[in-house]
């Protein structure tokens, strides 16, 4: 069984901290270990003032006491990512104010830091951001846990599921069998209706980094899923259209609804506009329900984070719609 470390597979933890991000609203990050206010909005957030290569800011989330979260995935982080992210960081502050935490999600093979911290610090500063280091949590011993807590109905933190195969330290063959081992039990759990499909496309997104393509390929037959977001990207044209998706672009209507690409988008975009601005005129929604390329709804989704009200989204989708 071969596994992968991440580094082959096209970045795809910005979709995932999106997804989690709007299922944070109205709670707090205790998924994350942290003790915060309720989470009232969420906003995108991408530093055109820096060449960005390996990342970007793109997520925040503002909880009711006015503080500010931006929330980074890394795998295997190094020093070296430390001050891109402080670079980030206070450009963010600059315009969101002083009371911004960043919060780095670790996992892989993460710097131990020096000295027993993993700040950075030079002669005219310090960035000591909160790191949740996925490697310190023991995977198997926590699915256990949590298979347990399911059984006794005492369990709700849903969306730590989505980042438990990133936990422990185990590396190789190891690592692919403990995610497969949470993706068979995520999709019991979807069977039965205790978990949402969105979940567990999350967890599927993040389990691409951690298994082999062809034994991927083989779980997603078996569990009647299929990871849509880069395995077909990789197998080129005819492969991609018997999955109904080229490049990301859906090759089919039908087949395109059939792996529910286009529904997501356009749940996202709708979701984040209802969240920020209260009603929205049906002639809206329409409208986003009828764009058919889920490029063009990504770029709406970052859009409905960005724009300032609603007059501002109608002006931007207009244009796109002519």
């Amino acid at each position: 069984m071969k596994s992968k470390d991440g580094t082959e597979y096209a970045q795809n933890y910005d979709v995932i901290v999106k997804w989690l991000a709007a299922a944070l609203r109205g709670e707090t990050l205790e998924v994350l270990g942290l003790k915060t206010g309720r989470i009232e909005e969420v906003f995108a957030f991408e530093p055109a003032d820096i060449s960005v290569k390996a990342g970007r800011v793109d997520v925040m989330l503002r909880d009711d006491t006015g503080a500010i979260y931006h929330v980074e995935e890394q795998r295997n982080l190094k020093k070296a990512d430390m001050f891109r992210f402080a670079a980030y960081h206070f450009l963010g502050a600059e315009q969101w104010g002083l009371k911004l935490t960043d919060i780095i999600l670790a996992s892989g093979e993460v710097w131990a830091g020096e000295k027993g911290s993993r700040a950075v610090t030079t002669e005219s500063g310090r960035y000591d951001p909160v790191v949740i280091d996925f490697t310190e949590r023991e995977g198997r011993k926590r699915l256990g846990e949590i298979r347990e807590a399911i059984r006794a109905g005492t369990f709700d933190n849903w969306l730590e599921l989505v980042f438990l195969p990133l936990y422990g330290r185990e590396i190789g063959d190891a690592r692919a069998e403990m995610a497969e081992d949470v993706l068979r039990f995520e999709n019991e759990l979807y069977r039965e209706q205790k978990i949402s499909v969105r979940l567990l496309a999350a967890t599927l997104v993040m389990s691409n980094k951690l298994i082999d393509k062809e034994r991927l390929r083989a779980f997603w037959e078996e569990v009647k899923m299929l990871d849509i977001f880069e395995i077909a990207r990789e197998e080129g044209m005819e492969e991609g259209k018997a999955l109904g998706i080229e490049e990301g672009k859906v090759l089919g209507i039908e087949e395109g609804r059939v792996l529910g690409i286009l529904e997501v988008w356009q749940e996202m975009v709708t979701d984040d506009l209802i969240e920020r601005f209260g009603v929205v005129q049906p002639r809206i929604l329409e409208q986003i329900r009828a764009m058919q390329n889920p490029d063009v709804l990504k770029m709406l989704h970052r859009q409905a984070l960005k724009c300032q009200s609603l007059q501002e989204f109608e002006a931007v989708l207009n244009l796109i719609d002519n």
